[in-house]
């Protein structure tokens, strides 16, 4: 009997043991992953489903979907977790401790979730520095988030920021060869890449918007989109298209919407910086504003589009253009 006891206890070790062992396999995160702004790691247990190059990974553990992604935005950590969560509801916020950047873990009830759902609840974490966040979540129940939050912990804890992007460092003045901004603290000048097959289309395209920023409404306005083109591309015909779409808009609104789109739309002229410039002025809903300046320096034609809200940004958009300075080309 005593034998039998103990052969007995020996499976039960073997297979606490083995269980234990295959929890950890499928748990502890072992293979190294990445980001634009962040490295980590996920454990065996992870399957990929999806990936998008920079900003997102979308995985299968334990029969649910798990999403991952990088939160390059202009704010701060209080304001970002506020927004990514803005129309959930029962949310809740506990701040982390012992993580490698600051942090919340986060639940909430889905957003697109039926009340009726099992997956009632939505856990996730939100980490980061310098206005780039790291993001993991999950849709579940409450009984697998039990099971699924230590395990969304130890991913977290592996996170690690790669950027080159310190606020710190940032420079005060964005400068190139057809133009310099002036952003001081304030503001961030961001330069999209420029794929080979819109060369033709523009050589330079910028946004120039709030650096970090703790109110919602700046984090999407005011901001200045620059773009320069070499094509010999005509300031009146690029300001007479922009024009053209606006009432082209309106005349296809009209049977449904008598009032219009766009409250108001001009074209204009004007001088600015120290050059002759087509402008195009747009309101719409009585409140977003859009200015397009459109010139020309040497052989390089300039577009920037400003976008506001009415009598709110007005002095930020000065502010920004009042930094711009055009640079003297030479013609080629």
């Amino acid at each position: 009997m005593k034998k039998i006891i103990i052969i007995l206890s020996s499976i039960v070790l073997i297979l606490v043991a083995s269980l234990f062992g295959a929890y950890l396999y499928i748990t502890h995160p072992s293979e190294e992953h990445e980001l634009k702004n962040f490295s980590f790691k996920l454990p065996d247990g992870f399957e990929c489903i999806d990936y998008t190059v920079n900003y997102s990974g979308t995985y299968k553990f334990w029969g649910e979907t798990i999403f991952i992604r990088d939160i390059d935005t202009n704010c701060d950590l209080e304001t970002v977790k506020d927004y990514v969560y803005r129309i959930s509801e029962d949310v809740k916020f506990e701040k982390l401790e012992g993580y490698p950047y600051d942090g919340y873990y986060c639940t909430a009830k889905p957003v697109f979730g039926d009340e009726n759902d099992e997956k009632s609840l939505q856990i996730g974490y939100i980490l980061g520095t310098d206005t780039n966040y790291f993001n993991i979540y999950c849709d579940c129940t409450p009984l697998k988030a039990k099971i699924i939050k230590p395990v969304l912990a130890k991913i977290a804890k592996t996170v690690k920021y790669t950027s080159d992007f310190r606020l710190a460092d940032k420079p005060d003045v964005y400068d190139c060869e057809y133009l310099s901004v002036y952003t001081g603290s304030k503001y961030y000048c961001y330069e999209h890449e420029t794929y080979s097959s819109a060369k033709s289309d523009y050589i330079l395209y910028l946004d120039e918007r709030y650096a970090n920023t703790d109110d919602f409404h700046k984090i999407n306005y005011p901001f200045l989109e620059i773009k320069v083109y070499d094509n010999g591309k005509s300031p009146v015909d690029l300001a007479d298209d922009v024009y053209n779409g606006f009432l082209e808009t309106e005349d296809s609104v009209k049977d449904t919407r008598p009032d219009g789109f766009y409250d108001e739309v001009t074209r204009d002229q004007l001088d600015m910086f120290g050059l002759k410039c087509e402008l195009v002025h747009s309101v719409m809903d009585k409140y977003n504003c859009f200015d397009y300046y459109f010139f020309n320096n040497g052989k390089y034609t300039y577009r920037i589009e400003a976008s506001y809200c009415k009598d709110i940004d007005e002095a930020d958009v000065k502010e920004m253009l009042d930094g711009i300075t055009i640079k003297e080309t030479v013609q080629k």
